[in-house]
């Protein structure tokens, strides 16, 4: 379940609510840490507001779908899909607005299952936007990615409208290669048949309910303090990025689809920018015991496939002039995400 304090902090943000008023939206990824936020913040909406919303959250598991929302699903509200994104979505029902948050977006994924990874995306865009088109679905929300920009050197920046060189012929590229086609996708779409839609291109977001074994590192770090482990570095941890509390993306993207009128939006938090080796300290002193430090080891035996170039930082402005306003700060935000597994466990 969605804490109440993150559903605060979604519905804090001037949402245009009415917008929502009497439609029915689809959420794929329902379970996914995104898609879980939206769904849990568009139910707390309809009964704040009484919108008259119906929920409709599409999931590849059954178990997790109880799992994660409980006796949320049992509201009249709230109805469930259980299939794979793969495969053509089966609705019988008009369908409003879609948030699309499926998709594979970790290390493990890209390394294990590339060709899984990158058709996860292309197919599931596609079976998507050809249930919007048939559903005559006003509005499509679509969660893209950082990495589209490519190997970006310069030091300003990044904008909506920039874009940086990438490699083709790499199997690590089945990640950001398909996110750009499936927003080329969009574009045609929108083109062709009129489907209106909204990008959101997200940089490492964390928060309750993530997993612990995808091979991001700042998943790796919190994994060992919850195993009372060192951190481990291979490399000077020089690097550095920018982290965004899940609420705080949600919220962003929630006004992104009522307020925007640009077809893509950076969504970061500026001031959470922080080097690995900073964050990997920031992360061990959160450690209850105050035992577990971070070393530097040359060698490494993990064998997952990272990100070969250089991300740049995105710039946000055009999502601050939507009303935008980050409220989550780096060490609030990996300490209620370490909080929340403490807890379950």
């Amino acid at each position: 379940m969605v804490e109440q304090r993150d559903i605060n902090i979604i519905l804090s943000n001037p949402v245009e609510w009415e917008k929502f008023r009497n439609t029915t939206i689809l959420i794929t990824g329902a379970t996914g840490r995104l898609g879980m936020y939206l769904v849990e913040a568009l139910n707390k909406a309809d009964i704040d507001w009484n919108l008259n919303l119906r929920i409709i959250a599409l999931a590849r598991s059954r178990e997790k779908l109880e799992r994660v929302f409980g006796e949320s699903l049992n509201l009249p509200n709230i109805s469930t899909i259980v299939q794979d994104i793969t495969e053509p979505v089966l609705f019988d029902g008009n369908v409003d607005y879609i948030f699309h948050t499926a998709g594979a977006a970790s290390p493990k994924d890209f390394t294990e299952d590339p060709v899984g990874t990158l058709w996860g995306h292309v197919q599931g865009t596609r079976n998507v936007l050809e249930f919007a088109r048939q559903k005559n679905t006003k509005k499509v929300l679509y969660v893209s990615t950082v990495e589209v920009y490519g190997d970006w050197q310069a030091e300003d920046l990044i904008r909506e409208e920039d874009m940086g060189p990438m490699r083709c012929d790499d199997a690590r590229k089945c990640y950001p290669e398909a996110k750009r086609l499936c927003e080329t996708m969009l574009s045609s779409y929108k083109a062709q048949y009129g489907l209106d839609f909204v990008g959101v291109r997200l940089c490492h977001t964390l928060g309750p309910g993530i997993s612990l074994d995808d091979g991001r590192s700042f998943a790796q770090f919190l994994k060992n303090v919850i195993n009372g482990e060192d951190i481990v570095l291979h490399t000077d941890g020089s690097a550095k990025r920018t982290y965004t509390y899940s609420a705080d993306a949600v919220g962003a993207m929630l006004l992104a689809f009522t307020r925007g009128d640009e077809d893509f939006y950076n969504v970061a938090n500026t001031d959470n920018l922080i080097s690995t080796r900073e964050l990997a300290k920031l992360i061990a002193g959160l450690d209850p015991k105050q035992k577990v430090k971070v070393i530097f080891e040359k060698e490494s035996g993990n064998t997952l496939k990272y990100l070969n170039y250089r991300l740049g930082i995105m710039n946000t402005d055009r999502i601050l002039k939507r009303g935008r306003r980050p409220q989550v700060g780096l060490e609030e935000m990996f300490r209620w995400t370490l909080d929340s597994f403490i807890q379950n466990s």
